[in-house]
């Protein structure tokens, strides 16, 4: 379940219980924080067209709540690919990537996304967390199992020791695609995951995501994937088919204690 919670005392982000009963983590998912600009209150992603001012303040304001520093931040410059990142403090922020992964501890990673699927990983075992960003692109690239891949081979992480969240991001309601990118989905052998009853065909990128996370062994009690739509909430959420590719970005960031 995707909760509304208070990130330190004053903070409002989306977090999820699967996740916030693991005392050696912290995690969330940002919100617009109630302005009407198309940046709102609250953006982190600096790739977007913001204010380089409002995008460092709105960091500054997390990292205090955090008790870090903002050069303690990791983020990935997106491009919808499928390429996974190992990171630390040592590798300049910013780097191509739509999924980051890191045991250095009292660093935040994070994903930006504002209707695409933002998926967090935890090996409680090994202490490896993860921020994947799932567009459709991602999504069809199987994003979310290369970074589950590429934990297994790199630091010894076991499917049964690691829990996942699937995050704000839009519903297969509002997720109207063309008919090409359908039958790429179809292709893969997700029919069960389109839906023809609409004018023209819906995805559910939710089931998609928790299916391959399934496929990777992933045990289905320790998925959360409760998520709101951020295309039919984007009074509070960043949605890019609501606002534009120019506004902000919602970040859903993990972090090592």
């Amino acid at each position: 379940m995707i909760t509304t919670t208070l990130l330190g005392s004053n903070l409002p982000v989306m977090q999820s219980q699967l996740l916030m009963q693991e005392a050696g983590i912290v995690h969330f998912c940002t919100l617009r924080g109630g302005n009407e600009s198309p940046y709102s209150h609250i953006n982190m992603c600096d790739y977007t067209g913001d204010d380089p001012e409002h995008v460092a303040s709105s960091r500054q304001m997390f990292a205090d709540c955090l008790g870090i520093s903002a050069d303690r931040m990791w983020f990935p410059r997106q491009v919808h690919g499928t390429k996974v990142l190992s990171v630390d403090s040592s590798l300049p922020s910013g780097l191509e990537a739509d999924a980051v992964i890191t045991t250095e501890r009292h660093l935040l990673i994070g994903v930006s996304t504002a209707d695409c699927v933002p998926v967090l990983l935890f090996d409680r075992r090994n202490s490896v967390i993860a921020a994947v960003h799932a567009g459709w692109r991602g999504t069809i690239g199987h994003i979310v199992e290369r970074t589950l891949e590429k934990m297994m081979l790199d630091y010894d992480s076991s499917p049964e020791d690691i829990l996942a969240t699937i995050g704000p991001s839009i519903s297969p309601e509002a997720f109207e695609v063309g008919d090409e990118v359908a039958g790429q989905f179809d292709n893969d052998g997700y029919s069960d995951c389109i839906s023809h009853i609409y004018p023209k065909p819906h995805i559910d990128l939710w089931k998609v995501n928790t299916h391959q996370l399934l496929t990777a062994g992933i045990k289905a009690q320790n998925i959360d994937c409760s998520p709101i739509c951020t295309c039919q909430n984007s009074e509070i959420l960043f949605s890019a088919r609501r606002l534009g590719i120019k506004s902000g970005r919602m970040t859903s960031g993990i972090m090592l204690k």
